[in-house]
């Protein structure tokens, strides 16, 4: 009889009752849902709490167009293209990096799912449509750790892909894809006026971010603490994502387009703050070039190094950002308050400065800036 694994809903502050939100990682004992579940997609119609999550690099208002989706270009289609066979997401050789087609299949040509390495295991993607057909494929001790379809289905909901650690000699965890459209676009409205992200290759980022999960639970007490709290799941499997990106696509463009998705997300709705990687990212971003990255072939090398450079951000400071996220950006606020909860601002200033500037154009970005934050000029001028 299979185990079931209850629902874990992270939370980046165990305290805060705001940053209740889904999260990437599935557990055992829990389950950890994908990081698009934080973000509305163009591609799939989730709650209206959530309908404004996404956004684009121009700063002209601009509206979904579900006519500009192809309904064959799933995430599941996907697949075959990012993940090409023999290429290591924990070790990358060169020589492999440009070849295509479909990781190796576990059993046989008829497998249902595909078998990608991480660290020295493996994961296994595997559609939801395909669940319980890939849970009679894998060793019974395996399977019987796993959930249900019936749960499984129900946790995934609309999210693009979950993710279950799985405890196993040759298996790291199962990455299970939903149907949905891939994200196109990610849009978000500030002061009445809204803003839109093309997303590029965002069903890519989705399943290497899942990826990131196993790989960072393989490095703990090792690389990384023994124990790392559900944010720090969340902001790892990013920094994981930059890395590979810097190996397979020789630059950190899609990396940036991570950090302004995660900004816009919190911006639409301060819950997402359980996904909020910005911080992180931008300090990796602006601290390490592609080339510093590539010197590490390694991905367990590199998370050692970097991970006692990241700035933490602890529960009373998230809780301070959070809620003055909320102030700024809650469409219910009738006027700015600049000296809210000024302690904070420059933080949340460095951060937001990089999206805002690709949304609204520099200029009218400093403005905005300035009007809704007493220490914008300071920060500003400083950086």
């Amino acid at each position: 009889m299979r185990t079931l694994a209850l629902l874990l809903l992270i939370s980046a502050v165990s305290v805060s009752s705001l940053v209740v939100a889904n999260a990437d990682l599935i557990s055992i004992d829990s389950i950890h849902t994908s990081d698009s579940a934080n973000s509305s997609s163009v591609s799939s119609s989730n709650s209206s709490s959530n309908s404004n999550s996404n956004s684009n690099s121009s700063s002209n208002s601009s509206h979904s167009d579900s006519s500009t989706l192809d309904s064959s270009n799933s995430l599941n289609d996907a697949l075959a293209s990012y993940y090409p066979q023999s290429t290591h997401p924990s070790s990358i050789e060169p020589a492999s990096i440009e070849l295509t087609g479909l990781a190796q299949p576990l059993n046989s040509s008829a497998s249902v799912f595909i078998q990608h390495p991480v660290a020295n295991k493996s994961a296994v993607i595997c559609s939801i449509n395909d669940y319980e057909q890939c849970l009679l494929q894998l060793p019974n001790e395996v399977a019987i750790q796993l959930p249900s379809y019936g749960l499984i289905n129900r946790s995934l909901g609309l999210k693009t892909a979950v993710v279950l650690p799985i405890k196993d000699e040759y298996f790291a965890g199962m990455i299970i894809v939903n149907n949905s459209l891939p994200l196109m676009f990610q849009i978000v409205a500030i002061n009445g006026r809204t803003y839109q992200l093309e997303l590029s290759q965002q069903a890519k980022l989705t399943l290497w971010h899942e990826v990131g999960h196993l790989e960072n639970i393989a490095q703990q007490g090792i690389g990384l603490p023994k124990t790392l709290s559900p944010y720090e799941h969340e902001w790892l499997a990013d920094i994981y994502l930059a890395w590979r990106l810097a190996h397979q696509h020789k630059d950190l463009v899609l990396a940036w387009q991570q950090l302004h998705r995660r900004n816009m997300a919190i911006i639409n709705n301060n819950d997402n703050i359980s996904h909020w990687s910005s911080p992180q990212l931008l300090w990796l971003l602006t601290h390490y070039q592609v080339e510093d990255m590539l010197e590490f072939q390694q991905y367990s090398d590199f998370i050692a190094k970097v991970y006692p450079q990241i700035p933490s951000i602890d529960a009373e400071e998230m809780m301070e950002i959070s809620s003055l996220i909320k102030r700024t950006f809650n469409h219910s606020a009738v006027q700015p308050l600049p000296r809210y909860m000024f302690w904070r601002q420059a933080r949340l200033i460095e951060i937001l400065r990089p999206t805002l500037t690709i949304l609204m154009g520099e200029e009218v970005a400093e403005q905005w800036l300035t009007q809704q934050f007493s220490e914008a000029v300071t920060q500003i001028n400083a950086e």
